[in-house]
């Protein structure tokens, strides 16, 4: 009701100005706004230009409505366009991140596509290159236990031969020659002992040291190349699948994709559409990722048709409640500023935006990679000759 109370003010000054413009633009909403007979009567009138009798049906009209319309307070009209204008900014900025994540996803797709086969013979290598290693390590730990038992073995007879000498030099003369030479024998004994214990203390050490790191770095060998391996499976399917529409067809899905986005994102529609805007964004993304053009052209069309109004600008009348909306709102963009501000500094970002000849890119990395295989094809076959060995 309220709205062609204030297009009908408009028009009332406009006569009085003698402005055509402004009558002409607001008629023409005021025309789809007609929902009584005598509103229909005034767009007849304004349309024949007889502005008499619309001026004197406008006045009566408008005092009539007066004295049944509750007043507004103005504050309310001004924070609801306030928080019209913080939504789009909010907008914008989703559509800006969403634009900026569709370029990576899609440049990861082509790395994982033109290099993934590469990476993935790289991965397997280095996993076998840390088991490899793991297994020297043991070998390693084996050997220095087996020398420790040795090591404890001989410092036992030691300390046997050290007993026989002591108890013999306590029988000799304090003052011959045979008890100088028995404390010589001693303290060649005792050095021995003394020996033995260093270097059993050394292998004792030594037992576990250096297994640890080698354990942790096949396992993580394991994993890197098990995430790998997923993430390349993904990334083949979701290419499969985009090669199985047009060139046009994929255009239109990403546009689609962003202008679905920008309607029904959870961080956009009022509090209470969250959980069915929430819904539909999952929708949203399961068809983007089965490549299903004709799913999202369907979900655009509810979301233009069925799904309004979806913005807390137009369903929020309470001012206190669209304050704290907007508050809401702007620490969201806050929150977002941040992210693109951040995502911008990533190195993969700067890598995509700054590429101006993505098959030079590839290519050098191919050629990159091929280096570094060879590289660990060698180290692979250096360990297992010495495993052999």
């Amino acid at each position: 009701m309220s709205t062609p109370i204030k297009r009908l003010e408009i028009i009332k000054n406009a006569i009085e100005l003698e402005d055509d413009d402004i009558i002409d633009s607001q008629l023409a909403r005021l025309k789809s706004e007609a929902f009584d007979d005598e509103l229909q009567a005034i767009v007849a009138a304004l349309e024949n230009k007889n502005y008499t009798a619309a001026i004197k049906a406008i006045t009566a009209w408008l005092q009539s409505q007066r004295s049944l319309t509750q007043w507004r307070d103005p504050q309310v009209a001004a924070s609801k366009l306030e928080l019209r204008a913080l939504e789009e900014r909010l907008r914008d900025l989703i559509d800006r991140r969403n634009a900026r994540v569709q370029q990576l996803d899609e440049f990861n797709d082509l790395y994982f596509s033109r290099l993934g086969p590469l990476m993935s013979q790289i991965l397997q290598l280095r996993k076998t290159l840390a088991e490899l290693n793991l297994r020297r390590q043991q070998a390693e730990a084996r050997r220095r236990e087996e020398d420790y038992r040795r090591c404890q073995q001989y410092m036992a007879q030691a300390v046997e031969v050290l007993t026989t000498l002591t108890q013999r030099w306590r029988a000799l003369p304090a003052d011959s020659m045979q008890a100088a030479d028995a404390r010589k024998h001693l303290q060649q004994q005792s050095d021995l002992i003394a020996n033995l214990l260093a270097e059993a203390q050394e292998l004792e050490m030594g037992l576990t040291r250096e297994e640890e790191p080698a354990r942790q770095a096949r396992d993580e060998a394991n994993e890197e190349y098990e995430k790998y391996r997923e993430q390349h499976h993904d990334a083949e399917v979701r290419l499969r699948k985009g090669k199985d529409l047009s060139e046009e067809d994929q255009n239109e899905l990403k546009r689609l994709w962003r202008q679905a986005s920008k309607l029904c994102h959870p961080d956009l529609v009022a509090d209470d559409l969250k959980e069915e805007a929430n819904t539909m964004m999952v929708q949203l993304n399961q068809a983007k990722q089965r490549g299903d053009v004709k799913a999202i052209r369907s979900l655009v069309a509810r979301l233009q048709q069925g799904f309004e109004p979806l913005m807390a600008s137009d369903r929020l009348n309470d001012l206190e409640r669209i304050r704290k909306k907007m508050a809401q709102v702007r620490e969201q963009i806050d929150t977002l500023v941040n992210e693109l501000a951040e995502l911008e500094k990533e190195e993969s970002w700067l890598l995509v935006s700054s590429l101006s000849n993505m098959e030079s890119y590839f290519a050098q990395q191919e050629k990159a990679l091929h280096d570094v295989r060879a590289a660990l094809e060698h180290q692979v076959n250096e360990a297992q000759l010495d495993e052999v060995a």
